[in-house]
């Protein structure tokens, strides 16, 4: 009989962490019969889990889910109702409120939880206070970055021997079977952000270096994969300063990997990200990055191996795309042909945190 494992998250959406998620249960169904609980059972990522995982919603009507979002003894009870199985492993996989799920459940099994941001950047939810009363009872803490690690570390006081870090999964061989699936073609130099439109992926900043190159002369597309709820506002700034020539906006696209595959450069314009998985995708399909310097982007990009890491400010990173429109960049496309992902070591590490094997 299968051992029983417990995940704690918000929905599928088509994000990073969540995808992040959808690996590593790929990679345990094997050895684990699965529940996962998520706020709500939406997102494009959910059709994608295993038939055998046991999806459970917990917001099934307002009223229940607002006495469980404001009243902790309505949270408690409703997690230990829906925990009533018992568990060998128990993870939260999202930052914040889901921590404290399991710090809800009465049933004492191993607890683990995933830390996927630069909480000196990213306010993850709960209030300091509560972050420290709920990691410090956790079993291990993991983190997706050396960078993001330090900063947790740091900001909470959490014990270090607590706190590892592991980078995330992607799966590697579905993506170079989609990125074949399609043939994307281009005009001219191109560069391209797969991202949610939000806040910290900071869209206004790329196309604002976008519109400094084109001033200067340059000639290139933009390509925009994804949708959010900043979208208008990334169609009104495309507007206003006329870049309907250089950005094309392809939507949300549950296979952007024939995308990044086809564009010379990756472009990330980020304020802050825990450890950008697009990064890992954009090497997977040998297009070069040109990144500002977030968590996870030297840890990816070898400092500059792989790509460029620049300032987080709009002149640093127009100066950043200037220079590979200017040069060819040869020892990067040349380090990018040898370039091998990391999914053995991460899979056997993965094994041993959630105690397949030793």
């Amino acid at each position: 009989m299968k051992k029983k494992l417990l995940f704690f998250g918000y929905n599928m959406e088509m994000g990073g962490a969540e995808r992040a998620l959808l690996n590593v249960i790929n990679v345990l169904i094997k050895y684990y019969e699965i529940d996962l609980i998520l706020i709500e059972a939406k997102g494009e990522l959910l059709k994608e889990l295993p038939a055998s995982v046991n999806v459970i919603q917990i917001k099934n009507n307002l009223l229940s889910y607002v006495l469980f979002r404001y009243i902790p003894f309505f949270r408690k009870r409703k997690i230990n109702k829906l925990t009533a199985k018992r568990y060998d492993v128990a993870c939260a996989f999202m930052e914040g409120r889901a921590a404290t799920w399991l710090i809800d459940m009465k049933q004492d099994c191993y607890k683990i939880a995933w830390i996927h941001n630069d909480v000196l950047e990213f306010d993850i939810g709960i209030s300091e206070r509560e972050i420290k009363n709920t990691y410090s009872k956790l079993d291990m803490i993991y983190v997706v970055s050396i960078h993001s690690k330090n900063s947790f570390i740091k900001k909470y006081n959490i014990d270090e021997e607590k706190v590892k870090v592991i980078y995330n999964l992607i799966d590697e061989e579905d993506i170079l079977k989609k990125a074949d699936l399609v043939k994307i073609k281009k005009d001219k130099f191109t560069f391209i952000n797969v991202s949610k439109m939000r806040k910290q992926k900071r869209h206004d900043r790329l196309l604002k270096c976008a519109y400094n190159l084109k001033k200067q002369g340059y000639k290139f597309n933009l390509w925009l994969v994804g949708a959010g709820p900043l979208e208008d506002e990334v169609k009104d700034l495309i507007k206003k300063l006329e870049l309907e020539d250089v950005v094309t906006l392809w939507g949300l696209k549950e296979n952007p990997y024939p995308y990044i595959k086809a564009a010379d450069y990756f472009v990330m314009s980020s304020d802050h990200e825990g450890y950008p998985l697009s990064l890992l995708e954009s090497l997977l399909l040998k297009t070069p990055v040109v990144s500002t310097d977030v968590s996870g982007a030297k840890e990816i990009l070898h400092n500059d191996k792989y790509g460029f890491i620049c300032d987080i400010d709009e002149d640093a990173l127009t100066n950043q795309m200037k220079y590979v429109l200017d040069n060819k960049c040869d020892n990067i496309k040349n380090n990018l042909k040898k370039y091998k992902g990391n999914n053995e070591s991460i899979i056997k590490e993965l094994l041993k945190i959630f105690k397949v094997t030793n």
